[in-house]
């Protein structure tokens, strides 16, 4: 049966359960024997021949839906355990019962706010459960956007016990695939090229990400300076190799810290260093004094960013690319804040790559 869109329902008569497809693909089940709806797992992976499944007919399915015909897909999802419904899926709800609230706009901070809450929700279901009866009851008073956004706020921090609005510079659990530096810890397998994809041992369970111009701005001092360039892993990179003329395989290692899609190997102990410094470094923010850090980390990056002039190794670089930069110290908390989480992050990253059997950290470019 035709509904709207692509969306289609069908029987499959094998287990007597009615099914909602989407362009032919499978999205919502119906279950005659426990009256029950429920979002596909595999929704929208799974394709079916539509035409060799049985129709259904108008009244059965709108038996099926409680007594009114389906117009749209959030007539689904609505009967769905909101346990099953994916993010996108509440957000649509959302907008529709409450539209005074949740309007799509670029300008609606009420609308983002509700989408980073559900995002950052460990058991995002509980969060919109909570999110509806928290829009039911400020309807029925009649709050303002005002209150409502402080509300959501209040929430967001009872059911996470953190602030998640608070401005901060990002450390992300796992692999963002983006614009973002991957830290964690690995083993060297093979020695010939050592930042081949089958030469190292990568321990992605406890990576982190940060993206790049965080790296840049607070992390590259630290890192360009602990980096060893003679420890064998860094001198083992390939950067290309190739036959010449007489057959002679030639090989180009990378040199120094690579900025992208490259390993760059700290042993443990050169982390260990690194940290003691950022501590020291943290200490100097907070009481104002001065390191051979701090000066570069306060300042905002011109058009030369900290990875060119360490490459170049010219301090007249660094000046002149911070020609146009402004002083940061209003940042100094969030800076400081920044350093406390990723010291405890490196050092839970080495206890348990130590445990398991890494010796390295990695950190690489995007």
């Amino acid at each position: 049966m035709k509904l709207f869109d692509d969306f289609e329902a069908v029987r499959f008569s094998e287990e007597n359960l009615i099914f909602i497809t989407n362009r032919g693909f499978l999205y919502y089940i119906y279950d005659p024997r426990n009256s029950s709806w429920r979002k596909y797992r595999n929704a929208g992976n799974d394709n079916i021949t539509v035409s060799n499944y049985q129709d259904i007919n108008e009244k059965e399915l709108i038996a099926a839906m409680g007594g009114a015909f389906p117009d749209k897909e959030t007539d689904f999802s609505r009967l769905c355990p909101p346990c099953q419904l994916w993010i996108r899926d509440m957000m649509e709800l959302l907008e529709e019962d409450y539209p005074e609230y949740m309007s799509v706009d670029a300008e609606n901070a009420i609308y983002h706010t509700v989408h980073k809450f559900l995002l950052e929700s460990a058991i995002y279901s509980i969060s919109y459960m909570k999110l509806r009866m928290l829009f039911r009851d400020a309807v029925s008073l009649h709050q303002g956007e005002k209150l409502v956004l402080e509300r959501i706020k209040k929430l967001s921090f009872v059911v996470m016990g953190k602030d998640i609005f608070k401005e901060e510079i990002g450390i992300v659990n796992g692999h963002d695939s983006s614009s973002y530096f991957w830290i964690m810890p690995v083993r060297v397998i093979v020695f010939t090229d050592t930042d081949s994809i089958d030469a190292v041992a990568e321990m992605r369970s406890v990576e982190i990400s940060i993206e790049e111009g965080d790296v840049d701005k607070y992390l590259a001092p630290f890192l360009f300076k602990h980096l060893d360039n003679e420890l064998e892993v860094n001198k083992k990179r390939v950067e290309m190799n190739w036959l010449d003329d007489d057959g002679n395989e030639k090989v180009i290692y990378v040199e120094g810290f690579e900025w992208y899609l490259t390993h760059n190997y700290y042993t443990f102990e050169s982390i260990k260093e690194m940290l003691k410094e950022i501590r020291e470094t943290m200490e100097a923010i907070s009481s104002g004094k001065e390191t051979e850090f701090t000066e570069q980390i306060r300042k905002k990056r011109g058009f030369v960013t900290y990875r060119s002039c360490y490459e170049i190794n010219s301090n007249e670089g660094l000046v002149r690319g911070n020609k146009e930069s402004e002083d940061d110290s209003s940042k100094a908390n969030q800076i400081i804040d920044f350093y406390r989480r990723f010291i405890n992050r490196m050092e839970y990253m080495m206890t348990v790559g130590e445990e398991n059997g890494f010796d390295l950290i990695s950190f690489m470019g995007p």
